[in-house]
């Protein structure tokens, strides 16, 4: 049961690294954007793009395994009835 705490947390707690990867980056990029001009710092943008695109992929992915765990688990439950 350890294993699977830990699994979930660390599941949590890269997604919450990956929101603020793109809440950072993305602050970065405008006062760079701002300061600098947007010459060379418009391309920057991809990175919270790319740092958003991970979030949810990684959520749609731990939706996805919860989903398919629960599943597992109630053909097993089936198969022992």
């Amino acid at each position: 049961m350890a294993q699977k705490d830990f699994i979930s947390r660390y599941n949590q707690f890269s997604g919450y690294f990956w929101l603020l990867i793109a809440g950072l980056s993305f602050i970065g990029i405008t006062f760079k954007i701002i300061t600098e001009g947007p010459e060379t710092w418009l391309a920057y943008y991809v990175v919270p793009v790319m740092a958003l695109l991970m979030y949810f992929t990684k959520k749609w992915m731990m939706k996805r395994m919860q989903r398919h765990l629960e599943e597992m688990a109630r053909d097993k439950k089936e198969d022992n009835v």
